[in-house]
Order: C-alpha cells, then sequence, then structure tokens
C-alpha cells in the first residue's frame, strides 16, 4: 500500500448570533491510497502540510506510522518550528484512521483498547461568542449543558482579571445546578500567582472540580505548586505545550494534576500515546483540551488506563462542526461517548455539509 496524494479541505462556517456572527475556518486533510483507502485526520494548516509535510509522506507505505511520525518531526524542528505539531497531529491521525482500516479494526482497539465508554464533559459556557456574558447569563448556559445530560460542565473565565466576577459567576452555576454535578473553570492565565491563590481560596465553598491554568506563564510551575497547596480542586493545565520534553519539565516540577496536551499539538494519537505514558509514570490523568475534536480525543481517551475525560462543545452550539461532519452523525448522549467498532475512526465525511461549506 501507497500514499498517492494528500488532500486538504476548509470548512468555513458561522460561529455566534446571525446579528454579530463571524465566519471560522476548520481544516480536514484526506490521505489518499493507491488501494482506494482513505484517511481523515482534522486540523493542521494546510500550507505546513502541502509545502513541508506532505512531500514526506507521498509514495510511502502509511502503516509505518511511527517511521513517519519521527520523520515529520524532524521536518517540522527544521523548518516550520513548534507551531507545525498540530500538523503532524492531523497527518497522525489520518494515518491511524487508515491503519484501522487497513486492519478491519477501530483506532481506540489498536492504540490499547482499554475502555469502550468514555466520559465527556460540556464545553463552551463563557464563549466570547455569547450574547450574555452576565453570571446569570453563564450559569443558564451551564443549566442548559446540564439539563442535556452533561455530569461535568466547564465556564471559560475570558474576563477573569476581576475575581469577583469568577466567584460571582461559580456562585450563580452552582446555585442552578446544585452542588452534584462537576463543575469547572478555564482561567486562561489570567491571574498572578498571588491572586490566584487568594481567588482558588473563595472558590473552595462551591467545589470546583478543576481549575485551569489559573497563573499567568513567567512563572508557572512555581504558582501552579502554590495553587495545589491552597484549593482541593484539581489544578491542571498544559494544552499549549505539545512536545514530550516540556510535558515532562512541567510533571518533574510538579505543575500539573491532570495533563491537557492537545491531541493535535501533541502530535496526534502516536504522540498522544507517549504523553499518556510518561504521564501514567507520574500518576497523572490525561485530559486532552480540544472541544472541538471529541470524535478524535475519544480514542485516545478509549485506549489508556489514565484517561479521565473528553472535552466536547455540545452539538446545540455552533461554535463546533463535529456533530454535522459526519453521516452517520458522531454522538455524545447523556455525557457519555459509546466507542464504535467500526473500523478505523469509525466515521465518514457528510458529503451534503461539506459540500455546502467548504472554501
Amino acid at each position: 500500500m501507497r500514499i498517492t496524494k494528500i488532500e486538504n479541505l476548509v470548512i468555513k462556517r458561522p460561529v455566534g448570533p446571525p446579528e454579530t456572527a463571524s465566519n471560522r475556518e476548520w481544516s480536514i486533510v484526506l490521505i489518499h491510497t493507491d488501494q482506494g483507502l482513505e484517511g481523515i485526520g482534522r486540523g493542521g494548516d494546510p500550507r505546513v502540510i502541502e509545502r513541508h509535510l506532505a512531500p514526506l509522506l507521498c509514495g510511502r507505505d502509511p502503516r509505518q506510522i511511527s517511521q513517519l511520525w519521527e520523520q515529520m518531526y524532524e521536518a517540522v524542528w527544521r523548518g516550520p518550528g513548534r507551531a507545525a505539531m498540530t500538523s503532524i497531529g492531523a497527518l497522525d491521525v489520518a494515518l491511524w484512521d487508515l491503519y484501522g482500516k487497513t486492519c478491519g479494526q477501530p483506532v481506540w482497539r489498536l492504540l490499547g483498547g482499554y475502555r469502550d465508554t468514555v466520559p465527556a464533559y460540556a464545553d463552551g459556557a463563557g464563549y466570547t461568542s455569547a450574547p450574555d456574558q452576565s453570571p446569570e447569563g453563564i450559569a443558564a448556559k451551564v443549566k442548559e449543558f446540564s439539563d442535556l445530560g452533561y455530569d461535568a460542565i466547564k465556564i471559560h473565565m475570558y474576563r477573569a482579571e476581576n475575581p469577583d466576577a469568577v466567584v460571582e459567576r461559580v456562585r450563580c452555576s452552582r446555585e442552578l445546578i446544585g452542588m452534584d454535578r462537576k463543575l469547572m473553570i478555564d482561567v486562561h492565565h489570567a491571574w498572578d500567582g498571588a491572586e490566584a491563590i487568594q481567588t482558588v481560596r473563595r472558590l473552595e465553598p462551591y467545589r470546583l472540580y478543576w481549575i485551569e491554568e489559573p497563573v499567568r506563564q513567567d512563572d508557572e510551575a512555581h504558582y501552579m505548586r502554590r495553587v495545589q497547596e491552597a484549593t482541593s480542586s484539581l489544578v491542571v493545565g498544559g494544552e499549549g505545550e505539545g512536545t514530550l520534553y516540556g510535558v515532562r519539565k512541567l510533571l518533574e516540577e510538579g505543575a500539573l494534576q491532570v495533563v491537557q496536551t492537545d491531541i493535535l499539538a501533541g502530535g496526534g494519537f502516536t504522540g498522544g500515546l507517549r504523553l499518556a505514558a510518561l504521564a501514567q509514570a507520574f500518576h497523572i490523568p490525561i485530559a486532552p483540551h480540544g472541544a472541538q475534536y471529541p470524535d478524535l480525543n475519544c480514542h485516545l481517551m478509549a485506549a489508556v488506563p489514565n484517561g479521565l475525560i473528553v472535552s466536547s462543545c455540545p452539538p446545540s452550539e455552533n461554535e463546533q462542526i463535529w456533530s454535522a461532519l459526519y453521516a452517520p452523525a458522531f454522538q455524545v448522549e447523556n455525557g457519555r461517548i459509546a466507542m464504535s467498532e467500526r473500523p478505523g475512526l469509525g466515521l465518514q465525511l457528510n458529503p451534503d455539509f461539506v459540500e455546502r461549506h467548504k472554501v
């Protein structure tokens, strides 16, 4: 079997309410072979793939995934740099999809097959595209996600410069959904160390499940450890660190209680398996960043023993395309993903959706 062509598609779709909507683009990569099989990947930079990575893959056996990954990695670090890791990730996902189709097995089983059902949390409350950013408006969105059956919900605190507003958002949300559901917040590196420590102490009565990236990055590891001492919540992060060596440094410094390296920035399933094994050596779970990619993340989470939970922007939100991209549709039901026995990713692109929205 040989790779004959790498094809890039770009999907453009409006995001946000109609009166203020802006267009967002999503990338899809397809790997074609001389045996008529096609591998699907998502994300990456089409220019990086076309100029730097596709020439390495065309004519090669797509089943040599580990070797191809190493060669792409070397090409990235000598060329476009760390930002191109997402392109490696997109192609690696497509290679594993192809391999699963060749073997007649789902990717999650080939990667390890640890579990056949994966929990998912609702990610999207507090997105800046939402018209109502008040504590009450965000709490209403949290309640909406809870009513969809999600047992865990995350709030984005894009305006976390005011800790009083963060506490008020959490308080209002807890009032609506009660204390039984897992509630998380993402602070996006907004606080200095002292402010983070003071604020997480104020949040203790609301029993947050996790607090994500609470401190700025100039002395992140030191202050992440200090925050851990100040709260009973998990302190999580690392979504932007995609290399094995960068994550190792964060773990050695005790900065993380959950590793969130993005499934694409971490180099797809090949890189994700390595990161999961590294985290397990520190007795740390992984929960990859990527609310747009529950269709991909679930395969890694189902494969490894330290997979914790999958991020999912619910299908009710137009900030995602995963719920419309495939036919039959990919499903997250009552906050859980039942893994398919179909080969590869178990997914086929919806030709009507792709044709309607491709650039």
